[in-house]
This record gives structure tokens, C-alpha cells and sequence, in this order.
């Protein structure tokens, strides 16, 4: 377990009386940038309580610190961000005194946001309708698991060039979470979630990525471009790994049968979270010839 810190969203239909409602919670981990929010599954009490506006203004802020929250995992997976900390939630806290306000942050324990979620809501909030409890592992998560496991192989970190991109012939081209590269591509690995609540768009993604990839694999001219210009020649028959986030629902699992007919086609290797240290390993044998 990792140390969390959490927060109560209060709605509060007239701030100068301090009565207020809990309506949701956020939780994070401060060291990676794990955030989650949740609001009551039931409104409608609340809503006789506070009214629709005091209400709608408390829904609204949950909905944009989602949405900040996503925007900052995107970065993060880009390497263009730092993780959102406890400052940033003591901030929620000073800032908001009005309708929707913020209880102090506190520490708790837990394995990722939905538990630390999970038991604020069991514990500190009453909502009857309980969402599932089940993990969701995130491209971000993903990744940033990568990089460590790639350390852990003791691969030469200038070895290592994440955000890279493959640009195949004149026009085609598409981003690339890892190449073991240095001058020469040895291998490319890329991480796809199939844990999301969106996961229709995964198996679109996937293709678009595919396309730039088959093109490679027929023998077009190729060559990988990292985040500082760097410029490495490619091999049609590169090693390439795929590591995924397996699926848990139908919709789930429907989204990761269409994908993998393009990892099939592509000769890709594919294995989830657990066996990471399969793709680390071979990557760390390639690295030799590197060298």
C-alpha cells in the first residue's frame, strides 16, 4: 500500500450558515499523479436540500476536476507535466469557500485511487449505490511501469528514448511509447489500456497505429525520431512488444479481440502488466548489440 491523501466535496446552499452536504471526494497518490474523483450516485436528496443551482454548481467543479485531472495524466505520459501533489489539493481546499468547498486534506492508505476512494465513501459518506470497486489500470499506469522495469533492467538510460515517433516513407507516421535505440532501432514498445470506460476508441487508435507499423513490417523505408531529434534507423523485422491493461467487461474484451487482429498482423508480442519483465528482459539482451 502507498500513502494517498483525500479530500470531501461539500455543497453548501448558503456558505454564510456552514450547513452543508457531502456530494463526492477526490483521492490521489501525490508522488505519480493517481487521481480520482467521485460524486453520489443519488442526488436527488441532495438536490431538495441545496437546490438545482447550488447543485449543478457542485457537479460542474467535480466535472472539471476530472477533466483537469486527465489533462495532466496526458501530459504526464507525454513527459511535459509534473504530477499533480498535495499542495495542488490544499489549494482546492483554500481556494473554494463558497457553494463547493473542500475538507483539509488527509492522509490514508491504499493500492490506488478507487480503494482509497472506496473507503472514504464506506467510512466518511453514505451512498447507497456503490460503483465497482475492481482497479483500473491506465495507459499512464502502464507506462509509467514501463520505465521503471526498463531501469530495473539495467539498460543504459540513454537507451532508453520514449516519445519517439516512426515515420514511414514520406507522410505516415505515428507516436511511440519506448525504442531501445542509439543510432539503430532494436526494439519498439507500445502500451495500450483496455481498462477504460471509453474503450470504444482503443481499437481505432490501435489501427491508426498499425497502419504506420504494417507498412514498416512490408519494407518501406523507416526511421524513429526521439523527443530531442535524434534520428535512428529501423528494420522491417524489429522486435515489437505491445503491453496491455487486459479487459474486464464484455465491451472490454470485445475492444481488445478487434485490436488484436492488428497485433497478429504485426508479429507483435503481447503481454499484460504481470509479464513486463519478459519484454525488459529481451530488451536488455538487444541493447547488447547496441553497444
Amino acid at each position: 500500500m502507498s500513502r494517498y491523501v483525500y479530500s470531501i466535496v461539500r455543497c453548501l446552499p448558503d456558505p454564510r450558515t456552514g450547513e452543508f452536504v457531502n456530494i463526492g471526494a477526490i483521492a490521489g497518490d501525490p508522488l505519480t499523479g493517481r487521481w480520482a474523483v467521485r460524486q453520489l450516485s443519488n442526488t436527488e436528496r441532495i438536490r431538495k436540500f441545496v437546490g438545482g443551482p447550488a447543485l449543478e454548481a457542485a457537479t460542474s467543479c467535480l466535472l472539471a476536476l476530472g477533466e483537469e485531472i486527465d489533462q495532466n495524466q496526458a501530459a504526464l505520459m507525454e513527459d511535459e507535466a509534473e504530477p499533480l501533489n498535495e499542495d495542488w489539493l490544499a489549494k482546492l481546499h483554500r481556494d473554494h469557500r463558497n457553494v463547493v468547498q473542500f475538507s483539509q486534506p488527509a492522509p490514508i492508505l491504499a493500492n490506488d485511487p478507487q480503494e482509497a476512494l472506496a473507503f472514504v465513501f464506506d467510512h466518511l459518506i453514505i451512498d447507497p449505490v456503490a460503483p465497482s470497486k475492481e482497479p483500473h489500470v491506465t495507459k499512464y499506469d502502464l507506462r509509467r511501469n514501463l520505465r521503471e522495469a526498463f531501469k530495473q533492467a539495467l539498460i543504459q538510460e540513454s537507451l532508453i528514448r520514449t516519445k519517439v515517433e516512426i515515420i514511414v516513407g514520406a507522410r505516415v507516421h505515428t507516436p511511440i511509447d519506448f525504442a531501445i535505440a542509439n543510432g539503430r532501432v532494436v526494439q519498439l514498445t507500445q502500451a495500450w489500456s483496455f481498462q477504460l470506460a471509453q474503450v470504444e476508441d482503443v481499437p481505432m487508435k490501435v489501427k491508426a497505429w498499425g497502419y504506420a507499423l504494417e507498412r514498416l513490417r512490408r519494407g518501406e523505408e523507416a526511421r524513429v525520431i526521439d523527443s530531442v531529434g535524434r534520428t535512428s534507423t529501423i528494420s522491417p523485422n524489429v522486435d515489437l512488444q505491445v503491453v496491455i491493461a487486459p479487459p474486464q467487461t464484455r465491451q472490454q474484451r470485445d475492444a481488445f479481440e478487434e485490436a488484436q487482429q492488428v497485433f497478429r498482423n504485426l508479429s507483435a508480442e503481447v503481454h499484460d502488466l504481470a509479464d513486463v519483465s519478459a519484454v525488459t528482459s529481451k530488451a536488455a539482451e538487444l541493447a547488447q548489440t547496441l553497444r
